[in-house]
């Protein structure tokens, strides 16, 4: 039984490690495109920037 009861704690840290772990940028840049902006960066600028997010339709 304790076996089983540490395997699963070891099981739940791993998933729980991947589910914190921060995407690379392809999938940013796949997100962003979802969201209608050409990359990751050009959603940041718009998000936190001064840039207007209607320059993406041009």
């Amino acid at each position: 039984m304790e076996k089983k009861r540490i395997a699963l704690r070891k099981l739940l840290e791993a998933v729980e490690k991947e589910i914190l772990r921060k995407p690379d940028r392809k999938t940013l840049d796949h997100l962003s495109l979802l969201a209608g902006f050409q990359d990751w960066e050009s959603f940041q600028n718009a998000l936190h920037g001064d840039t207007s997010a209607d320059e993406n339709y041009k």
